[in-house]
């Protein structure tokens, strides 16, 4: 398993722990329920070589949540005064007139869609660390002027 760490709200551990028994449940009762008469046939057959690649693909799930849970830390929240951008923060910025806000988490929980972006992600990375009324340039296609505005944890 990598070294790569895994930072969570307690909220997202506490999701990946269920999903990891779910799957682990839906490992043990298709290899109970499921598992085809193949494994005991000389022939390959197509039903046989489909439940091998439905558990395959269930294995690796399992196998990353594994690792998630093994290298997976709480974020920690720093000082509610704090107006440093850390993981946690609910950050609201402006970029070209426009203002948004979002929470910067780890990777395992990031939804764009949800208002959670990655510290990973060019944006996240740009604004760890940085305070309020700093400005930030995130290159891709296009350079863009970020202003934090506001800093906030819970």
């Amino acid at each position: 398993m990598g070294d790569k760490k895994y930072y969570l709200t307690k909220e997202g551990l506490e999701r990946i722990k269920n999903e990891y028994e779910e799957l682990k449940k839906e490992r043990r009762k298709r290899l109970k329920e499921e598992a085809p008469d193949a494994f005991h046939s000389e022939e390959v057959n197509p039903e046989y070589l489909s439940f091998q690649k439905e558990m395959s693909l269930l294995e690796s799930k399992i196998t990353k949540l594994e690792e998630v849970l093994h290298n997976g830390e709480i974020i920690k929240a720093p000082q509610k005064n704090s107006k440093e951008v850390q993981l946690g923060a609910k950050v609201t910025v402006e970029a070209g007139g426009k203002v948004d806000e979002f929470v910067l988490v780890g990777t395992m929980e990031a939804d764009p869609s949800y208002g959670k972006i990655s510290d990973e992600s060019p944006v996240g990375r740009a604004l760890i660390g940085k305070k309020e009324g700093e400005e930030v340039i995130v290159s891709s296609k296009v350079k863009i002027v970020y202003k934090i505005k506001k800093v906030t944890y819970k």
